[in-house]
């Protein structure tokens, strides 16, 4: 799993673009843009409509098989009903607000340090190392970004893609938008 590239301005958001644009040689295209989740990238995979296998990014070459903990946070289909043989999603794992200050309430009750924020708490992690029931303890959601192929072949764009990852069973990110361009006007 490769990391996504950030555009921390303007500039770089429209050279972004540039690029885009050169890539499709003229073709129509559009972006789906939507609220930045920033958490623990995860891929998950199903064979036959089972989840099989959740792995982490790691260092960019060697990610972390994860499987055990990501069977224990809810947002994760166990099953999906999919025609296809094989299907990966990937997106964040992350812990909304409520769950973050749940957990800062435990710890409180436990005399232990709170934690600054839900981004990336110390150990535990959402699928470190650890034990399973500790995960499903912790209140992660996944939120799919994407799914890759053979089972998205379909699709030309990632906003379909999204809606039939809501077809399936997940929660993807409500947060979201179909834009013709990168510009705020067009939406």
């Amino acid at each position: 799993m490769l990391s996504l590239d950030n555009a921390l301005n303007e500039a770089e958001l429209r050279a972004f673009d540039a690029r885009v644009r050169d890539l499709a040689g003229g073709a129509d295209f559009r972006y789906v843009a939507e609220l930045k989740m920033d958490g623990l990238s995860m891929a998950a995979h199903y064979r036959q409509s089972r989840f099989t296998q959740a792995v982490t990014r790691g260092d960019g070459s060697v990610g972390e098989d994860v499987t055990e903990n990501a069977r224990t946070i809810r947002s994760v289909p166990l099953r999906v009903d999919t025609p296809w043989n094989d299907l990966e999603t990937r997106g964040e794992v992350v812990m909304n607000r409520r769950a973050f200050e749940r957990l800062n309430l435990d710890r409180d009750r436990e005399g232990l340090s709170r934690f600054a924020n839900p981004r990336k708490p110390p150990p535990p992690a959402p699928c470190g190392v650890i034990e399973p029931q500790i995960t499903a303890s912790r209140g992660w959601n996944i939120t799919p970004i994407s799914c890759s192929p053979p089972a998205c072949r379909p699709w030309t764009a990632n906003g379909p893609a999204l809606e039939e990852l809501v077809r399936l069973g997940f929660k993807v990110n409500s947060h979201r938008r179909l834009c013709h361009t990168v510009d705020r006007k067009s939406g």
